[in-house]
């Protein structure tokens, strides 16, 4: 199928004209060549037919061609050819997705663009790009027509690196074109933008007492949130968010009114018992875990407490208390990367070092001369003995950080990124199949009437018998 021709260099188009009108100037100019004729008479019956007459002059227009040729080859002219070939489409089936600015929305809008791609395609393969990459082939175009209508947005995110490494995977060395209203990913042929310029307002996080909402737009966005059926006003700023404080452990909030994304508008948050199994008997850790409201249930546990050394990678989550201790040290950092560890206030406090962890598990708090005062897993942590924490401020809170998360119940949330609604980007199109360079061909063509022109006109011998005038 023909793309059509393009000019890399468009701009030295600007120059045909004046070339041209050079060329024809300088050659009137020039002296007027010898005319052979046999008689006078003869002369002046050519002036008059030539002036009755204009023939025409093959000599200007071989100079007028091949300079406009030369002025079309520096312009560098292509003819790109996009013949139907392997393909792989990643659709970002994220919320935002769903956002109406464009109608009908904007994933519909991707699928109306990439039909005719995909259906003039003898092999292709489809990946909808969700929190996990779903493919559909490969196979001929056609045939994935149906997977393509059927797909819908709604996902938290969409992973599209992972999607676009699993359609390479699924169909090596076939283009890559990725359709989303999300920046472009790099390292793909192509890239497909679908966003639009419509305002949305959103629930982006929810917790107990509080409420955060969104707005993508470009002005400030004055509206009403029911909470827990009753109605609030509130302001929030362009591109940024506002809080709502709730006097209420639990949360069921909606936005009112309309905007380009309904799937942010409603939100809830409960909380429910935690599932504990607590084997060793401990006062003090059980009163503890009683006021954080959580159940015992030794077989089927979220989270289990014990006291000794780990053995391994446990499959529960375990919190490991050691038995017994090997010296102390005062406290100089932690893993400040862990959640269950934020606000938890431990660095100077001197602690009893437990015994070493097996292979696998990595430094949690460390003492002024290096000793590990504790260590964590995947699935686990292993601290000092319960005696000699259970009476610090800090323990409260970690046992907070540990055992809250996992009862916590948050429904209607989306990443904020897909709240606030992605903005259009240029889009790249798949570069063409093929492509023919034209420049070195206009140039040598344009040699070739130079050529003929000289020899013709200028190194032509003089008719045989005539005389000059």
């Amino acid at each position: 199928m023909l793309e059509g021709m393009v000019f890399l260099a468009p701009l030295v188009l600007l120059a045909l004209p004046p070339v041209l009108g050079l060329v024809y100037a300088l050659y009137r100019r020039r002296r007027p060549p010898e005319r052979k004729a046999a008689g006078l008479w003869l002369w002046q019956r050519a002036r008059r037919r030539g002036r009755a007459r204009r023939r025409l002059d093959l000599r200007l227009l071989l100079l007028l061609l091949a300079a406009a040729l030369t002025v079309l080859a520096l312009a560098r002219p292509q003819i790109r050819l996009d013949r139907p070939g392997p393909v792989v489409i990643v659709l970002d089936a994220s919320a935002s997705m769903a956002a109406t600015d464009l109608a009908p929305s904007r994933l519909e809008a991707a699928k109306g663009q990439l039909r005719e791609r995909l259906a003039s395609s003898p092999r292709a393969l489809l990946i909808r790009a969700g929190e996990q990459p779903q493919a559909f082939g490969p196979a001929v175009g056609r045939a994935l027509l149906d997977e393509l209508e059927g797909i819908r947005a709604g996902d938290r995110e969409g992973d599209l690196p992972q999607a676009v490494a699993l359609g390479r995977r699924l169909l090596p060395g076939a283009p890559v074109l990725v359709a989303s209203d999300g920046p472009d990913p790099g390292g793909v042929e192509g890239y497909l933008n679908v966003a639009g310029n419509g305002q949305n307002v959103g629930i982006t996080a929810v917790g107990p007492g509080f409420l955060a909402l969104a707005n993508s737009g470009p002005g400030r966005w004055e509206g009403r949130v029911t909470v827990n059926g009753k109605p609030q006003g509130i302001k929030v700023p362009a591109g940024g968010y506002a809080t709502l404080e709730v006097p209420s452990l639990s949360v069921q909030a909606q936005v009112l009114g309309n905007d380009a994304l309904a799937l942010d508008n409603q939100a809830s948050f409960n909380r429910r018992a935690v599932r504990v199994a607590l084997p060793q008997s401990a006062p003090a850790l059980e009163r503890l875990l009683a006021l954080l409201g959580t159940v015992r249930a030794p077989a089927n546990p979220e989270i289990r407490f014990e006291i000794g050394t780990p053995r391994g990678t446990p499959q529960t989550f375990t919190v490991y208390f050691a038995g017994q201790a090997q010296g102390a040290a005062t406290v100089l950092d932690l893993e400040r990367t862990l959640p269950y560890l934020r606000g938890v206030e431990l660095v100077g406090f001197l602690l009893p070092v437990p015994p070493k962890a097996p292979q696998g598990w990595r430094p949690l708090l460390t003492g002024e001369d290096g000793e590990v005062l504790g260590w964590y897993s995947q699935n686990g942590v292993y601290l000092p003995p319960l005696a000699a924490l259970r009476d610090l401020p800090a323990f409260p809170v970690l046992l907070y950080n540990l055992v809250a998360p996992r009862g916590e119940i948050r429904q209607g949330l989306l990443s904020p990124r897909e709240t606030l609604l992605p903005r259009p980007a240029p889009s790249r199109p798949l570069p063409p199949t093929l492509v023919l360079e034209l420049g070195p061909w206009l140039a040598l063509l344009a040699a070739l009437l130079l050529a003929a022109e000289y020899l013709w006109f200028q190194r032509g011998p003089a008719p045989v018998g005539s005389t000059g005038v």
